[in-house]
């Protein structure tokens, strides 16, 4: 049975820790918790969000005046030809490290990544050359007006990158419940991304280690590397207190990209942004070196928040800083790039409130 709570702060809630109250607060460990707390929602006429691990979300300084679902889901099932299903509210970096200590590979170099599971196939999230939806094979989720349970196929899911049907043309329509993963426990690991390879390369593990010792080093390198930058949670370093990358990789077109290299040579850059095809004349580039060629160093503040001492595509808030801060200083780093390269960068978190 669900217990309605009022007032509830949620900023210790959020990995960047900024943000009010939610006015009414519902933890739900079952599916039919959340038919009941959508039931509560539409008896009041009460604006709902949907509170996972709190690590892509800013919360408005105000709270929200509504009901938060905090999704609490925990199973986590295999069977032995790597089909996966996981609960909604299973953390997702104990659903890498137990699928690495089994011998599967498909996620180990998403590692480290904070949140649940439940909000990966939203944004489709990626990292060190995988993307979630590599693997997933479907998503269960509930509709929140007509409360029906509709499993949805990985092409349903309508995948791009950092993007999915549940982000984009039906946001704030189903709530999560399940994802299903296949993973391989038979095809070896690899290493996709420039600055893993370089990391590995000298690992002995790595050059010469058997199937699982690889798939295991290379949850190890993604974890070091990630550290690196502040972005792995740790409690005794401020610089984890963000939202990870507060801002996506952009796609461009050629002539775009033509046109950032010729900054870059006119900057007297040592190396020009790296692009990678994204199809269609399209490329992808490198959000961080957008930031630091346009003149936001590590470090930057604004105020009691700042820029990642480690890595710039991280804000950070180090002591007490508010959710009104941290998006002056999106819109600092923001209207820099613009200026220096013509790009807008778009925001990746949640905004809520």
């Amino acid at each position: 049975m669900i217990e309605a709570k009022e007032n509830i702060p949620l900023k210790h809630l959020t990995t960047l820790g900024t943000g009010g109250p939610a006015r009414w607060f519902i933890s739900c460990s079952s599916v039919a918790d959340i038919v009941d707390a959508l039931k509560f929602a539409k008896a009041r006429n009460l604006q709902v969000f949907v509170l996972g691990g709190g690590s892509n979300l800013l919360v408005s300084d105000q709270g929200f005046n509504g009901l938060v679902i905090h999704i609490t889901l925990k199973d986590l099932t295999y069977d032995p030809k790597g089909l996966v299903t996981a609960g909604a509210g299973v953390n997702w970096d104990h659903f890498v490290k137990t699928s690495c200590q089994r011998g599967f590979t498909g996620i180990e170099a998403l590692s480290g990544i904070p949140g649940l599971v439940g909000a990966s196939p939203m944004q489709n999230v990626g990292a060190y050359g995988q993307d979630v939806s590599e693997t997933i094979a479907s998503v269960t989720a509930i509709h929140r007006n007509t409360l029906e349970t509709k499993t949805f196929s990985k092409d349903d899911c309508e995948f791009s990158y950092r993007q999915s049907r549940f982000k984009s043309k039906e946001k704030n329509l189903w709530i999560i419940t399940s994802v299903q993963f296949r993973l391989s426990g038979i095809s070896e690991p690899a290493a996709k991304y420039d600055e893993l390879k370089k990391s590995l390369a000298s690992d002995d593990k790595w050059t010469s280690g058997s199937r699982l010792q690889k798939i295991n080093t290379i949850r190890e390198h993604v974890l070091k590397i990630r550290a690196s930058k502040g972005m792995v949670i740790n409690p005794l370093d401020p610089d984890t207190r963000s939202v990870g990358s507060f801002f996506v990789n952009p796609i461009v077109t050629t002539s775009i990209k033509d046109h950032v290299t010729q900054v870059a040579l006119k900057l007297g850059t040592s190396h020009p942004p790296a692009a990678y095809p994204a199809g269609d004349n399209l490329w992808k580039l490198s959000a961080a070196w957008l930031i630091e060629h346009s003149g936001v160093t590590k470090g930057f503040t604004l105020g009691r928040v700042r820029v990642s001492t480690k890595h710039v595509l991280a804000l950070t808030n180090p002591g007490d800083g508010s959710t009104t801060e941290i998006l002056e200083l999106a819109d600092h780093v923001q209207s820099t790039v613009n200026s220096s390269f013509g790009i807008l960068l778009e925001r990746e978190p949640t905004f809520i409130g």
